[in-house]
């Protein structure tokens, strides 16, 4: 329990600093887009999305964590990275689709042999 509560905080704790890091730097975070369209509420909106969806990953017993890489864009979700197989993959994505504030989800997975 120790380490996964390890885990959910860096988790947490790279995804405020990737939001910080863009918004200090004035610079289009990962994805090109430009953070001078977007106000800080929404920033932090789509960064507690990430978190939020990291936490369901963490917690879920069929999803790899930190084989997800999860980026939000005014509540548009995107999943990236390697899974097990396609049922992980759907159950990646119905976790991430019933996320408060979620508009849409963007699968990226790919099923690794």
């Amino acid at each position: 329990m120790k380490t996964l509560l390890q885990v959910l905080l860096l988790l947490i704790a790279g995804v405020l600093l990737a939001c910080c890091t863009a918004l200090v730097v004035g610079g289009a975070p990962r994805g090109g887009h430009d953070t001078a369209a977007r106000s800080g509420a929404e920033t932090s909106l789509d960064a507690a999305i990430t978190s939020s969806i990291n936490s369901r990953f963490v917690h879920d017993s069929e999803v790899d964590a930190l084989a997800i890489r999860v980026t939000t864009w005014q509540g548009v979700v995107t999943l990236q990275g390697s899974v097990r197989s396609q049922a992980t993959a759907a159950r990646a994505v119905e976790l991430a689709r019933s996320t408060p504030n979620v508009r849409q989800v963007v699968s990226r997975l790919t099923v690794r042999p």
